[in-house]
């Protein structure tokens, strides 16, 4: 419950992640926190929205699908959504 708590306020998420990452990893961390699934569609749309990724010119490809993009996480952006009392939505 408490790694949930701060999942919410801090980067723990992210800590838990290489430097790049795809977004399929971080959400799969945030639901292995969460201890549910979560919609990709909106969990996407809500995370590139609040404009804490940095989508690199890099790609890792898994298995036969298409490569993912990489992003490295923001944490300057981060603190100052966090200061002006941001959560993550889900």
């Amino acid at each position: 419950m408490r790694l949930r708590y701060k999942l919410e306020w801090t980067t723990v998420g992210f800590e838990l992640l290489p430097k790049k990452f795809t977004l399929t990893e971080l959400q799969r961390v945030f639901e292995a926190v969460l201890g549910r699934q979560l919609d990709k569609r909106n969990f996407r749309r809500k995370i590139l929205k609040l404009e804490i990724l940095r989508a690199l010119d890099e790609r890792r490809r898994a298995g036969v699908q298409r490569p993912a993009r990489l992003y490295m996480f923001l944490a300057t952006v981060f603190e100052k959504l966090r200061g002006r009392g941001m959560i993550f939505p889900f």
